[in-house]
């Protein structure tokens, strides 16, 4: 008899400080923030001052905010009895992809699309020569995947980087890249999509033997680079 009168007391406790306000979001903070401002972030996540925390949508909430252009993730984290914490992982800039004729937006390693047309576009490499780019938000298309393979396998490599990509006339792969650390420039072919990485790897193994010319470096073939007159 006792237990159970101890019992409803406990629940009648409980309602009344929920009644109460005892268990409200009395404040949301953001780590994490770059590029994304607090007010968009604050304004996606959907979680207010007075939300009952009990009830917090946290699925929706990280949804929510993952479609926002930068954020690659976000982490939500109740701190009882009224904190609300949310940490942000914002996307990091790789390229830039052609959105209209001389109009460039940022993109991510993974083809997202981070900005609309920038009037300043910075020293990033540049990708061409594919389909042009959608909305902030949206992703490259597919015409893109090796383009953006170039870079990442690239990264990796040393004696040189890639200043641009794009898809000549036929639709193969080509790169122009910066010998490091001396800057001279040479133009690359590495033909169709398949073995990018071993063709980065082929541009990094000859790079620094190569004496500036007009000839283009020809990694199609990743185990038998050549050097042949540019086509015309």
């Amino acid at each position: 008899m006792i237990s159970a009168v101890l019992v409803v007391l406990l629940l009648l406790s409980g309602a009344i400080a929920i009644a109460a306000g005892a268990f409200d979001v009395e404040r949301v903070d953001f780590g994490g923030l770059h590029r994304v401002s607090y007010d968009e972030a604050y304004r996606a996540a959907g979680i207010r001052p007075g939300d009952f925390m009990g009830s917090l949508d946290a699925d929706g909430a990280r949804e929510a905010l993952s479609e926002l252009p930068w954020v690659r993730s976000a982490e939500i984290r109740r701190r009882w009895p009224g904190a609300v914490e949310i940490d942000i992982v914002e996307r990091a800039p790789a390229a830039l992809a052609l959105t209209g004729p001389d109009s460039w937006v940022l993109v991510d390693s993974e083809g997202r699309v981070l900005t609309t047309a920038l009037a300043s576009p910075p020293s990033l490499p540049r990708l061409s020569g594919i389909s042009a780019a959608p909305a902030s938000g949206r992703y490259l298309a597919p015409d893109a995947d090796a383009l953006l393979a170039v870079l990442d396998t690239a990264d990796g490599q040393p004696g040189f980087a890639v200043a641009a990509v794009w898809r000549d006339r036929r639709g193969d792969v080509r790169a122009r890249i910066r010998r490091q650390p001396d800057g001279a420039v040479f133009e690359t072919a590495l033909g169709d999509d398949s073995a990018i990485g071993a063709k980065t790897a082929a541009i990094a193994a000859v790079v620094s033997d190569l004496a500036p010319s007009d000839a283009v470096l020809d990694v199609s073939v990743p185990h038998l680079p050549v050097l042949r007159a540019e086509d015309r």
